[in-house]
């Protein structure tokens, strides 16, 4: 039976890199080697993000046993990542993994999965492996302790409730005026209060003119394509399609999440317009979702069964279409038409 290949996003996400997890394989999980082809023009990716039309092994020295314990998994770098994401419209990858003492072999498909990014998306990244040789990625170095600043002590500051002295000027004696006793000093802090009073009243008043002389703001007339509703209505459009990059249209019609139903009119639109990259896009990043629906539909596409050649789906392929019915087995595994197609093309 086929193993199943998977290129899936790392956790934290890293640009150039993934993971590289293998299911159903029987052999050992050490000294691995694995190749990839492409079907358009059968040619092998070699090392450097090559092609050429000799085989050419991407060596691995032990496979780590993935979370869930049901498969086999390993790091991968741009040299693996980025020639599988630049892929066009109607590129399929096949991998071949085998035993480098030529023991046991076996093929599957790969497909990136969601969320995986090229390294261009991160500037230079470099390979996680030497060569040809992919190896666990060694952990960073600590980063360096951060200096510590030494503060000098500040002074013990004494807060005291005393009032503080008033020294007072003094006065030239005169011989013939005897003073009047001292008056009672009085505290200032009763007209300092009354002076604020005054002042908030008149900043009051002042205000209360100023409102009452300026106009109200007019309404802003609200903006319908600023709008939520506005936005998603014109992101997923056939104008939309045609005006926007297509990386661009897709990401702005994923994040507006139309239904199904929806999305498959959409694709369907992409097909006829002839926007292969937008409908294998849509396609993949729903069905690899979870979204059954989406993900049979894609399936039929490379279903002999159900194939409708088009210029985006041109011919049939049992691998790719076994791929996606097994998608939907990982969600649903009592899916009667997904089990018995995707039983038929294992034959």
């Amino acid at each position: 039976m086929p193993i199943r290949v998977d290129l899936l996003a790392l956790e934290p996400n890293v640009p150039g890199k993934a993971r590289l997890t293998v299911k159903k394989w029987q052999g050992s999980e050490e000294q691995l080697e694995f190749s990839i082809q492409r079907n358009q023009d059968g040619f092998y990716l070699q090392d450097h993000k090559a092609w050429s039309n000799n085989p050419f092994w991407f060596k691995v020295s032990v496979f780590n046993v993935t979370a869930s314990g049901d498969g086999l998994e390993a790091q991968v770098g741009p040299d693996v990542v980025d020639p599988l994401l630049e892929g066009g419209a109607n590129s399929q990858f096949q991998i071949e993994l085998r035993e480098q003492s030529h023991g046991h072999s076996d093929k599957g498909v790969v497909r990136p999965g969601v969320g995986v990014l090229p390294s261009t998306a991160g500037g230079q990244t470099r390979s996680t492996y030497g060569g040809a040789e992919l190896t666990a990625p060694s952990a960073p170095a600590p980063a360096p302790a951060p200096e510590i600043l030494e503060i000098p002590e500040l002074p013990e500051l004494v807060l005291s409730t005393a009032e503080p002295e008033v020294e007072l000027e003094s006065v030239p004696h005169e011989p013939d005026y005897a003073p009047p006793p001292p008056p009672v000093k009085k505290s200032n802090k009763g007209l300092i209060g009354l002076l604020i009073a005054v002042l908030l009243l008149l900043a009051a008043g002042g205000g209360f003119w100023f409102y009452k002389r300026t106009p109200a703001p007019a309404p802003v007339a609200a903006n319908p394509a600023a709008t939520p509703a506005g936005a998603d209505a014109q992101a997923c459009t056939v104008e939309s399609m045609n005006s926007l990059p297509e990386l661009t249209f897709v990401q702005t019609c994923i994040k507006a999440a139309p239904d199904s139903a929806k999305l498959l009119e959409i694709i369907n639109q992409a097909k006829a317009g002839k926007h292969c990259g937008v409908a294998q896009r849509l396609y993949a990043n729903r069905a690899q979702a979870g979204d059954a629906l989406i993900a049979n539909a894609y399936a039929r596409e490379y279903d002999p069964k159900y194939l409708k050649a088009s210029e985006c789906f041109p011919v049939a392929d049992n691998a790719t279409a076994a791929y996606w019915y097994e998608t939907i087995l990982t969600q649903d595994p009592n899916n009667a038409e997904a089990k018995q197609r995707f039983e038929e093309l294992q034959k």
